[in-house]
């Protein structure tokens, strides 16, 4: 079929049946209506090409509306080569007086003359007659083919018209007449191409290149139609599938002011726009001023605001809306232009200055009529001058309000007011929102702008916003000592300011030199919170987790802490590095939704890489990455990844890479970072960083330059008086390394230091990986004896990958001592845990000592459900399908104690605590397909294995 019928299969169909017909003997008249641009004409071509390969003759004519006023124009284009018709022209053109004169009284022996003359030459050989836009024929051509189609009955005659829809004929009387003669089958209506079909039509015009994205962009962009799809694909492909840039197209405010266009770009779909003007003219006398006016309206077509913009009569303006609705531009039930393209061709039309004032004048309207504040704001946004007060205060009204959701409309909406001329007491809110859009935009630049706005005199409540928000934003730059000036210059400025306000800069001041480093715990002014500086003293000094954990409860509890507080981050942590992951998560999975809610930017970035933290602890490394990864984007997004918490994002990035074996991905990560020395303070995320680098070139063979890192991380921590190991592992790392170096001896000296330091700390985690280290370092029994206290430290705690690290450290530790068997059994387990870990740097480790060790380790696994036994992968997937323990004994026909034993062995491999988190391994999709096998499978199959004991 060729590309000018994709989507036309039944109307094909009626076509070839009608010819058949016509062939058989019997006449047939079939009509084609359609919009413009639906494929008539190009249908009809087909049916002509069609009836010539059959062997018929084809007479054709276009009506034209410039040709109406000649008398049987579209007869003499169909019969005026036929010889039967010859000698009846001599006698047509002499009972009319010439091209100027009026209609003249229907000749009725002319035309059954005309008809027999058509009936001669068919039956010599069967006649198609096609008419294409039949509704500019002229009166005397209708009213010849209504009288042709009521004599067809047994001539081998068949008449195929086309007619668009909503446009005037010559004669509706005479259209309405012969349309009521045509079948109710054969009378077809084409409408726009559905998706599936329109997508096929641009799949073949458009090049290989287009991937489906743009191809479907370009088909919600005309609507299916295929001439303006073809067309806007054959004119070149400078913005093909770009969405209208029309303001009642845009998304609300979103979109930007037009760009003026290119010299090159006015002339794309030229011609397409000129057949619209054409054809809005003939509908109607103020036809296109109505559709240039729903162009600059979108979808609020409220026909008193279409007559004041176009300055007509409101009845003038309904009439206008009906016929474009019956054209087909326009939805009979939302009002709005079928096909974005249209729109967008009629908006571009628009003069530019002209369009600025039509946009003014329909925010005027709009605003009169009580119309939402967002839609005035969107036309005020393309309006060339505001005349109004309340223009400038309704743009700052809606900026405010989206300011958190869309800043950079928000911004466009700000800078508009502002272009215009704003009041005095505008002025400062209106920068002080711009200042709050570009944090989520821009913070370089909402740093400059802040900084100029604390220049300017302001209130005293208004100077402690904007000093604080200052500091805050510094702070994100890596800049803790331009926002320790502030916040000291606005305290010292401030003369005696209330309590509230003194609280809230020592506060601020505070956190500011712990970011830094600077701060000693109780060095700080007597206004300092007595519980958070115990939390910070014990935490650093690393004395007691268990106390540290309860501050950190106390902390927490509303209201001492907000969510997203420097204060709330402190006490998160100190529950992360006490061993209470869990409830860390919980916290930060909370302030993730308040961030993304009613949050910055800067803000949700530093959840989200919290969260990644915590989650790396908990080794789920999927998770952290993905976390990380999100973050990272925003915070490049407002050109901040290098400061703050983007090197804590860097950090869990490539220590998740490190874990996968992905050394590729850690070398990128390095290189893209900051530069790691010649600073004379590291930031506090910023010793992460520093940590995850060591670890890094440690396994990319650059032992000495990780070493280099690691010595400058453990001077900062000494510099801020950290000597708790939980925060950082600076030790295990550095024994690690010095083992690299071969050595030895001094790699077991760090690593003793560290458990030290840990044991009097007292937390799973910090402890565990401290042992972990010294075992490595040791030899012997004492490796395996340290070993094994890491096994029984972790075995509970909900750490699984420090704990598979712990496992194949202790087979190591077995293997030396000459125990195989234990051996190969911790081994087993490790790779168990890495494998459903995706811990695959650990899980080659394991797999290579366990070779070694004379196992045979299964092949690597895709998924972590084939760590498990048949039967405990179906028992499992029963589970998480919500099934009782009950119900699955019942339906395996074992006891109750034989279901729990396998859901506990699924357990301890997977690392999980209980069914409910069985659902992150077996999806919805592999419940379906797994549930006919468990249902219906004999039992016999169903219980192959020897420890499916039966009850």
């Amino acid at each position: 079929m060729p590309q000018e019928l994709f989507g036309r299969s039944e109307e094909s169909q009626i076509i070839t049946e009608m010819l058949e017909s016509a062939r058989a003997g019997a006449g047939a008249v079939a009509l084609m209506e359609g919009i413009i641009g639906t494929g008539k004409t190009s249908l009809l071509r087909w049916a002509e090409a069609t009836a010539v390969e059959q062997g018929m003759l084809v007479l054709s004519a276009t009506a034209s509306p410039t040709e109406q006023r000649f008398s049987m124009g579209v007869v003499h284009q169909l019969l005026g080569t036929l010889p039967e018709t010859a000698q009846c022209w001599e006698r047509a053109f002499a009972t009319r007086s010439g091209a100027g004169a009026g209609p003249a009284e229907s000749d009725y022996p002319l035309l059954a003359e005309l008809c027999a003359g058509v009936g001669r030459a068919a039956r010599r050989t069967p006649v198609l007659l096609t008419v294409d836009s039949i509704q500019h024929a002229d009166r005397e051509s209708l009213l010849w083919l209504g009288f042709l189609s009521r004599r067809l009955d047994h001539l081998p005659v068949a008449v195929l018209a086309t007619k668009r829809c909503g446009e005037p004929a010559s004669d509706p009387q005479l259209l309405v007449e012969l349309m009521e003669g045509v079948r109710p089958d054969r009378h077809v209506y084409l409408r726009d191409l559905s998706p599936s079909a329109a997508s096929d039509l641009a799949d073949a015009l458009c090049d290989h290149d287009h991937d489906h994205e743009s191809v479907d962009a370009l088909v919600a962009c005309t609507g299916g139609n295929p001439y303006l799809l073809t067309e806007h694909i054959r004119t070149g492909p400078a913005r093909q599938g770009a969405p209208p840039r029309g303001a009642g197209h845009a998304p609300g405010v979103l979109a930007g002011p037009t760009p003026a266009d290119a010299p090159d770009e006015r002339m794309r779909l030229k011609s397409v726009k000129e057949r619209i003007l054409c054809m809005l003219r003939r509908l109607d006398p103020h036809g296109l001023e109505v559709a240039r006016a729903a162009s600059i309206l979108g979808s609020q077509l409220d026909p008193d605001i279409l007559a004041g913009l176009c300055g007509i009569p409101v009845e003038d303006a309904c009439r206008s809306l009906t016929r474009l609705t019956e054209s087909g531009l326009l939805g009979p039930h939302d009002m709005t232009f079928r096909h974005p393209l249209l729109a967008e061709l009629l908006y571009e039309d628009i003069p530019c200055a002209e369009r600025g004032e039509l946009h003014r004048f329909a925010a005027r309207f709009l605003w009169h009529r009580d119309a939402p504040c967002e839609d005035v704001a969107a036309h005020l946004l393309r309006a060339h001058r505001l005349d109004k007060p309340w223009m400038a205060r309704l743009l700052l009204d809606v900026a405010q309000g989206m300011v958190g959701r869309d800043p950079a409309g928000a911004r466009r909406l700000i800078e508009k007011a502002m272009l215009h001329g704003l009041p005095d007491e505008l002025g400062t809110r209106a920068e002080s929102l711009r200042i709050q859009a570009l944090v989520s935009l821009d913070l370089p630049a909402a740093a400059h702008a802040l900084t100029a706005l604390t220049a300017v005199p302001l209130g005293p409540e208004e100077r402690l916003q904007e000093t604080l928000r200052l500091s805050d934003i510094l702070l994100r730059l890596d800049e803790p000592t331009a926002a320790r000036t502030v916040l000291e210059g606005a305290r010292g400025a401030s003369g005696a300011p209330d309590a509230f306000a003194a609280a809230r800069l020592r506060e601020r001041i505070t956190h500011v030199r712990i970011h830094e480093g600077t701060y000693r715990p109780g060095d700080g002014d007597e206004g300092e919170d007595r519980l958070e500086r115990v939390l910070l003293l014990r935490t650093a000094a690393g004395e007691s987790a268990r106390s540290v954990r309860r501050i950190a409860d106390r902390v927490l509890a509303a209201p001492r802490a907000p969510y997203g507080s420097p204060a709330w981050y402190h006490a998160v942590l100190a529950l992360l590095w006490s061993g209470e992951a869990d409830e860390a998560q919980r916290y930060l999975d909370t302030e993730v939704r308040l961030a993304g809610a009613e949050g910055t930017v800067p803000r949700i970035a530093e959840a989200l890489a919290v969260r990644g933290l915590v989650q790396l602890h908990r080794g789920l490394l999927r998770p952290a990455e993905q976390d990380a990864r999100q973050a990272l984007d925003l915070l490049t997004r407002i050109e901040a990844s290098a400061h703050h918490v983007g090197s804590l994002v860097r950090s869990v990035l490539i220590d998740v890479a490190l874990e996968k074996d992905d050394t590729a991905a850690a070398g990128a990560l390095l290189d893209g970072a900051p530069p790691l020395s010649g600073e004379q303070h590291v930031t506090w995320w910023r010793l992460h960083l520093l940590h995850s680098a060591g670890q890094a070139l440690g396994r990319l063979g650059q032992a000495r330059r990780g070493l280099a890192l690691i010595t400058r991380c453990e001077e900062e921590l000494a510099r801020r008086g950290v000597v708790n190991p939980a925060v950082l592992p600076c030790g295990s790392t550095r024994s690690t390394l010095l083992l690299a170096q071969h050595s030895t001896a001094a790699a077991r000296r760090a690593a003793r230091e560290e458990t030290a330091l840990a044991r009097r700390w007292d937390a799973p985690f910090a402890l565990g990986r401290a042992l972990i280290a010294q075992s490595a370092a040791s030899s012997g029994r004492e490796a395996q004896q340290l070993a094994d206290q890491a096994l029984e430290i972790l075995e509970p705690a909900p750490t699984p990958l420090l704990f598979a690290h712990a496992l194949y450290q202790a087979g190591r530790a077995h293997q030396r001592v000459g125990k195989a068997r234990r051996t190969r059994e911790l081994l087993r387990r490790a790779n168990e845990v890495a494998v459903s870990l995706g811990a695959d740097c650990l899980a080659e480790a394991v797999q290579r000592e366990l070779r070694y060790a004379g196992g045979r380790p299964d092949p690597r696994k895709d998924s972590t459900e084939s760590l498990l036994t048949p039967t405990e992968r179906q028992v499992s997937e029963l589970a998480a399908r919500g099934m009782s323990n009950r119900d699955i004994a019942d339906l395996f026909k074992v006891s109750l104690r034989n279901v729990e034993s396998h859901l506990t062995n699924s357990y301890r491999k997977l690392r999980i605590r209980g069914r409910h988190e069985l659902a992150r391994f077996f999806s919805a999709e592999e419940e379906s397909a797994a549930a006919p096998v468990l249902l219906y499978q004999p039992r016999p199959e169903l219980t192959p294995s020897p420890r499916l004991r039966t009850g």
